[in-house]
């Protein structure tokens, strides 16, 4: 699933390309996504992120939503190339066209008028403030690994990155949110933005099909220190890393070193 540094690298690509551009025609290639306000002759003002989500700003106000959700991504192409399979949507504007790829169907792409859009979550990629996340999570008895996941406190972290950043700060993710200290909060915060800083510059983490704008795999799966290494040495203490399920996810963790 696309998190927040594989959508930041979809909104960093997109904003070398599409700014300025006029929508020049959209297909619809699945009905599933549901009917689309007319866009054809409108111009791509701005591509921001908020969270998982990538917002696109036209010349006229209104701004679209896109959620990839499970399998989507995007591709840019150039010239008379073929649609490839599974491409739900298809945007083209002068410079080449912009596809939607989705697998399982998941993704959303919606237009909401400004007054229906959610207020700002704390974006991790930012800065998390150590305050606010202790204060969010008082008397929140779920596992802190839900906590960073949940989309109500906090936007844009998913199963990879949740394992990786407590990895970092060396905190096990079954404990209760609320039982963790001030000093913990900090360390969480602090491996936050290291962990997802530097999957943005890997352009994201390539496990299964993500791929880049460009059609290019990510390279931070090279630099993942619990996710998916089942058996393998822990690169901090030597322990065995270990796999078990939390909510129905795969977890993973070094609990010689995660307290």
């Amino acid at each position: 699933m696309p998190e927040l540094p594989e959508v930041e690298t979809l909104c960093r690509q997109l904003n070398t390309i599409l700014p300025g551009e006029e929508i020049r025609a959209v297909a619809v290639l699945d009905s599933r996504l549901g009917e689309l306000p007319p866009l054809a002759g409108k111009r791509i003002m701005s591509v921001n992120r908020q969270g998982k989500w990538l917002q696109f700003g036209m010349n006229d106000g209104l701004t679209v939503d896109l959620h990839l959700r499970m399998t989507g991504r995007l591709l840019w192409q150039r010239g008379d190339l073929p649609i490839p399979r599974y491409a739900r949507l298809v945007v083209t504007v002068g410079g080449g066209r912009l596809i939607l790829i989705d697998p399982r169907r998941f993704a959303l792409f919606t237009v909401l008028p400004d007054e229906r859009r959610q207020a700002l979550l704390p974006d991790p990629l930012e800065g998390l403030s150590t305050r606010r996340l202790r204060k969010i999570a008082e008397k929140r008895r779920m596992p802190v690994k839900s906590f960073l996941m949940d989309q109500r406190f906090i936007a844009g972290i998913g199963n990879i990155y949740a394992c990786e950043i407590l990895a970092r700060a060396a905190v096990d993710p079954r404990r209760p949110a609320e039982s963790l200290t001030g000093a913990e909060w900090r360390k969480i915060a602090e491996a936050a933005r290291v962990v997802l800083q530097r999957a943005v510059a890997c352009r994201g983490t390539t496990v299964s099909d993500w791929r880049d704008l460009f059609g290019v795999s990510g390279s931070n799966q090279e630099h993942l220190e619990v996710y998916s290494r089942t058996g393998q040495l822990c690169n901090r203490c030597g322990g065995r890393i270990e796999r078990l399920t939390m909510a129905g996810r795969g977890t993973w963790l070094c609990s010689s070193c995660q307290k």
